[in-house]
């Protein structure tokens, strides 16, 4: 009889974990969500490189983004202005790129501006 209840009290706060996990994670989504027409404002300056409709630019060494998921897009911008990339003298286009990363002032631009990416496939 003890098992049982021990069983069920595990299964009961283990459920209640997922349940925060999951509420936890879509809290994060809800702030992760962007201003399309803001990031379509921000972008502009990205365009120079990463071409107006995200395609990319290879005279400039600047990458496709349209296509690329919003996670991944957040976390290299999330990057590039923590220093985590772009602060290697090896990485030159690391280097090009950090102080474009700079001109997001938040972590609402960068939702914004990667809400924005996301539109372009």
């Amino acid at each position: 009889m003890a098992s049982r209840a021990y069983r069920f009290l595990t299964r009961a706060r283990a459920a209640g974990v997922v349940a925060g996990l999951l509420l936890a994670i879509s809290a994060a989504d809800a702030r992760a969500q962007g201003d399309r027409d803001r990031g379509e404002a921000l972008y502009a300056v990205c365009a120079t490189c990463h071409g107006p409709n995200g395609e990319g630019m290879q005279e400039m060494n600047g990458p496709a983004l349209a296509g690329r998921e919003a996670w991944y897009l957040r976390r290299q911008l999330e990057n590039y202005k923590s220093g985590a990339r772009g602060s290697d003298s090896r990485d030159i286009y690391g280097l090009q790129m950090a102080p474009m990363a700079q001109l997001l002032p938040d972590a609402q631009a960068i939702a914004d501006v990667v809400a924005y990416i996301t539109s372009l496939e």
